[in-house]
């Protein structure tokens, strides 16, 4: 009954990745919706993974995390600087509010699915790290640099803490840009 439960859920993941929420007309709802269901599917089959032993579905759920971290970077500066429909301010904050929310669940599940499948990829001072330490890693170097408790241990955390890093320096650059912009059209 496992093996079932977790190819039905491997079948909506890759659903959601190559087709759900595709060619809508309203570039708004793609953007912030279509990364949240890759969130929560990747939850889903990250959850229905804990006891199994291969190390394909922490894969996938990496590959589908990465999609919605995409997903979420790439059409959200366009939304908010576009002039094409003016967004008041509130619909600014509310845009950058499911945006960073979007970023940062995708960016913590990537994270812990790395740690599940290779166990020594981040480090808590001297012993292993726990899921705990690297969603607080996770939000913690996306804010800022980090306090340098919650450490990568091999090449594979190394990796994912700069994108961890650079996808907090993004958020903040392009946040700073649109409220530029929408100041100097004012």
């Amino acid at each position: 009954m496992g093996d079932l439960v977790l190819l039905t859920a491997t079948g909506g993941l890759l659903a959601t990745i190559f087709w759900l929420g595709r060619n809508q007309a309203d570039p708004l709802q793609q953007t912030l919706v279509r990364p949240a269901l890759l969130a929560l599917i990747s939850l889903l089959l990250l959850v229905l993974t804990l006891d199994v032993e291969a190390r394909w579905p922490f894969g996938l759920t990496a590959s589908a995390c990465l999609a919605g971290i995409w997903e979420s970077y790439s059409g959200v500066y366009i939304l908010l600087a576009s002039p094409i429909r003016r967004r008041s301010a509130v619909d600014q904050v509310r845009i950058c509010g499911i945006w960073l929310i979007n970023a940062v669940s995708n960016l913590i599940l990537l994270n812990l699915s790395a740690l599940l499948a290779y166990p020594a990829t981040f480090q808590w001072r001297a012993g292993s790290a726990s899921l705990l330490d690297v969603a607080y890693f996770t939000v913690l170097t996306f804010a800022s640099g980090g306090y340098g408790d919650v450490l990568p241990g091999t090449a594979l955390g190394k990796l994912l803490a700069m994108l961890t890093s650079l996808c907090g320096l993004t958020y903040a650059t392009i946040l700073f840009a649109s409220l530029f912009h929408r100041f100097r059209e004012d």
